[in-house]
């Protein structure tokens, strides 16, 4: 399959490289409309956080296509040997490369599940835009969006939380069922922080979120802030406002909430999320009524579903593979079995045409039994032939399997 990508990811690159890669979304369709003017039959684009990639369908299976994407870098003001902080890849190499990345194996986090979802987005954005996009090419994103929901129904590969943040999450969702979130505190600014008001903001829109900050003016430089009420750090420790849940993650060396705070906290019982390292929280001076959740306690957890998660690897590789062969396969088998199965009709026209010839030979009575046993044996026959085709282009693809 005549399937060509370069691209680049968190393993070969870093964010400020693969910025000059992002094509914006006002932009984009009309960049990829010029980068198609470079050459290029079709482009498909995937652009995530830790990823860029660009894939094309190449005119026959022994292009060199590495002109095309030193073209592309050009165009996106790269100098030539850019394109060595990336990978470029061919043929079989290339529809494996585009599986692994919907199934996320090739993901920072593997197993996360948004992946899978990008890539079906980045399609329906390129067709939308009446960008093209060749046949063997959606013929082997359809692949990879199917083995990627086989391995997730199969294997328990994104089933437990690696990152603190997502576990955190996790166990408030379980929480909940105990507490509701009517309000929660949000203590400040790191990536956790955010991924926690982003999850919070799109999942439990009714809670009222209060962002907490040495520096509250120092929030307003993130999206995250937009919407809810900001106030500084000594403010809260002061006079704290009433709240369900309270997430801290910052880079203070000492706690932060001990027992001044907690004697000046109102309310019924509350769940306290640390993420700092060192803790925010002094634990000893946390109250009964308080649940107190720890950097630590979230760390093992995370720690054994990574050891679990590993196992799940190993089940989702031959789950890969078989796919990658059953794919290979069909397209081997079904252009040729179409053409044999386009002459089935011939044959049979020139059956009946020997057959008119010969009811002067046939009693009448015993015609009606020789024109069906003569019709069921040429069937048989083309039936037989067509299994036969279809076995030898099935050792000869096991065959290249195990030479590839």
């Amino acid at each position: 399959m005549p399937i060509h990508a370069w691209g680049t990811d968190f393993n070969r690159s870093d964010p400020e490289f693969r910025k000059h890669l992002f094509l914006a979304d006002d932009s984009r369709a009309s960049r990829i409309r010029d980068i198609l003017s470079l050459g290029f039959r079709d482009l498909y684009y995937l652009h995530t956080c830790n990823r860029v990639e660009f894939y094309t369908t190449a005119r026959n299976h022994f292009e060199d296509s590495r002109p095309l994407w030193l073209s592309l870098l050009r165009y996106l003001g790269l100098p030539e040997q850019s394109f060595y902080n990336g990978y470029s890849l061919e043929g079989k190499s290339a529809v494996r490369h585009l599986v692994r990345v919907a199934c996320s194996l090739e993901s920072m986090v593997v197993g996360e599940p948004q992946i899978n979802g990008q890539l079906k987005n980045a399609l329906a954005w390129t067709l939308d835009q009446d960008l093209p996009v060749g046949a063997p090419l959606q013929r082997a994103l359809q692949l990879a969006f199917q083995t990627a929901k086989e391995v997730r129904n199969i294997t328990g590969i994104g089933e437990k939380p690696l990152s603190v943040a997502n576990l955190g999450l996790q166990r408030f969702r379980s929480l909940e069922v105990e507490k509701t979130a009517e309000s929660v505190a949000v203590v400040g600014r790191s990536s956790i922080n955010r991924i926690v008001i982003r999850w919070l903001k799109e999942n439990r829109p009714s809670a009222q979120i209060l962002w907490v900050n040495r520096n509250p003016e120092a929030l307003a430089q993130y999206e995250e802030s937009e919407g809810l009420e900001c106030v500084g750090l000594d403010t809260f420790l002061e006079a704290p406002k009433t709240f369900d849940y309270l997430f801290t993650a910052t880079s203070s060396p000492n706690p932060i909430f001990g027992h001044e705070f907690f004697n000046r906290i109102s309310g019924g019982p509350a769940v306290l999320f640390d993420f700092a390292q060192p803790s925010d929280v002094c634990a000893e001076c946390v109250p009964s009524h308080v649940k107190l959740l720890s950097m630590d306690d979230l760390a093992r957890e995370a720690d054994e579903n990574r050891k679990l998660r590993l196992t799940e690897i190993l089940r989702a590789e031959p789950i890969i593979e078989q796919a990658l062969h059953r794919f290979y396969l069909e397209q081997k088998e079904t252009p040729l079995l179409r053409d044999f199965s386009s002459v089935e009709p011939q044959v049979l026209r020139s059956l009946s045409e020997e057959l008119q010839g010969m009811e002067k030979w046939v009693p009448a009575e015993a015609f009606p039994k020789f024109e069906k046993w003569a019709r069921s044996l040429v069937k048989k026959h083309i039936h037989l032939s067509r299994e036969h085709l279809r076995g030898i282009l099935r050792e000869a693809a096991a065959a290249e399997s195990q030479s590839f």
